[in-house]
């Protein structure tokens, strides 16, 4: 079999136009590239991930100074359990993803009622619901790792000697690693967050796959939006002059 036959072998046993394929590759692209390029440190350093990560140390600095940290403690077990919740709800979510694979026919009976709806055969709307299914798993991972760095941060919270017990460079340096800890369990979050965001686009491709490009699109300009031009970056951050966010809004 010529190579040529193989690709047709390849994507018309799956019921693939050409314009699924591309709207396919424009969605893996994005998602790849982004995550890619926003977790180079020049850009970390401007984004509003960087710029709590600045308070986030901050807040461990001030922390070893305090005798009694249970508030502390209140505060990360707070944004921990949001990471909890996030991955409890991907599982529900995986579960329901899966009672739709095969139901491929009654589900394109209930779209056809939609204009301009593309076909979809059965395999095709599998391969959609497994498209789906792949994102929330990559969610539930990321959520689950978080909640237990945050975990780990709380620990090493707990592990910070008390003032009067050692020396101040001792202490800085059990908050700094909490500090970093604590955030790259922020950062795990934020990956699995925004996988939710990359689901609502690619709910579009169950209509139409110029819609699935178009709200890919929409997303990446959405998350780019918050992350590098919102106005609470310029309030978080500590050079507030030199962040992205300043730039003349389009």
């Amino acid at each position: 079999m010529s190579l040529n036959g193989l690709w047709q072998f390849d994507f018309s046993a799956l019921g693939l136009s050409p314009l699924d394929l591309a709207a396919l590759a424009w969605f893996l692209i994005c998602t790849v590239a982004y995550n890619l390029v926003t977790s180079a440190r020049g850009l970390w350093k401007v984004s509003l991930v960087g710029a709590i990560q600045s308070h986030r140390m901050k807040w461990m600095s001030h922390m070893v100074h305090r005798h009694d940290r249970v508030i502390d403690v209140l505060l990360i077990s707070s944004l921990a359990s949001g990471n909890s919740f996030f991955a409890s709800t991907s599982i529900v979510i995986i579960g329901a993803l899966s009672a739709l694979l095969g139901s491929g026919a009654r589900a394109q009976a209930i779209l056809d009622r939609l204009p301009y709806t593309a076909q979809n055969i059965s395999v095709t709307w599998d391969l959609k619901v497994l498209l789906m299914m792949t994102i929330f798993i990559y969610a539930f991972f990321k959520f689950a790792w978080a909640f237990r760095l945050a975990h780990y941060a709380m620990i090493m919270m707990g592990a910070t000697p008390p003032p009067a017990t050692a020396p101040e460079g001792v202490r800085e340096n059990y908050a700094a690693r909490a500090g970093r800890v604590a955030g790259i369990a922020a950062e795990h979050g934020n990956l699995g967050l925004r996988s939710y965001y990359f689901a609502m686009a690619a709910i579009g491709w169950f209509i139409h796959p110029l819609l699935f490009i178009v709200t890919t699109t929409l997303v990446v300009l959405i998350v780019t939006r918050r992350e590098y031009f919102s106005r609470t970056l310029n309030i978080l951050s500590d050079h507030p002059t030199r962040t992205i966010s300043t730039l003349p809004r389009i």
